[in-house]
């Protein structure tokens, strides 16, 4: 799955253009590395964000099928 993709389905971010958008503008890290919003992602990466002047890690512990309600979030990602 793509990262922006994700990032939109584990509802880090309110649009993908928005997730998409971060990421183009170098907000977004995987395994601490830049990305591009077509990375695919896997099981285990850590994903920091960079928000407000703070850093959140998340941690990937799957992907889901399509757009997931808030309270299903913490079985794809971990804080």
């Amino acid at each position: 799955m793509r990262i922006d993709k994700y990032l939109w389905c584990v509802r880090l971010f309110k649009t993908r253009s928005l997730a998409s958008e971060q990421v183009k503008t170098n907000k977004v890290l995987l395994d601490g590395e830049l990305v591009k919003a077509s990375r695919d992602i896997k099981e285990g990466q850590k994903i920091t964000l960079k928000k407000h002047g703070y850093e959140l890690e998340y941690k990937i512990l799957g992907w889901p099928k399509s757009r997931v309600g808030a309270k299903l979030v913490e079985l794809h990602l971990k804080e």
